[in-house]
């Protein structure tokens, strides 16, 4: 594993939310065009509302998956915010899977 991401938020960066929610966007639409892409992207606390069936980024996410990426949306995240039944791309994830892939990864980047 070269990297992961761990995305703890729908927005990127803090300020505007409306900013944040382009940024966000913006960042995986350029991650899915182009070639260094993670092993695994992890979607925690308000970032699992990316991976769920109203966000923008589903088809992204979808493209992502096509190419390899694998994708774990927090159970406990979902349980939360009443999201269980909507998690779009790949499969749900607990702490336990992501304090593993974490640990044997090289770099993790997080985006929140």
């Amino acid at each position: 594993m070269d990297y992961i991401l761990l995305v703890t938020s729908k927005e990127l960066g803090k300020g505007d939310e409306i900013l944040g929610e382009k940024l966000m966007y913006s960042y995986f639409y350029s991650l899915s065009e182009g070639d260094t892409l993670p092993s695994h992207i992890l979607f925690l606390n308000q970032g699992v509302k990316l991976n769920t069936e109203d966000s923008p980024i589903i088809s992204i996410l979808q493209s992502l998956a096509d190419k390899g990426v694998t994708i774990y949306t927090c159970g406990l995240c979902l349980d939360y915010y009443h999201l269980n039944d909507q998690v779009k791309v790949g499969e749900i994830g607990n702490m336990y899977l992501n304090m593993e892939i974490m640990a044997q990864t090289q770099k993790v980047i997080t985006l929140g």
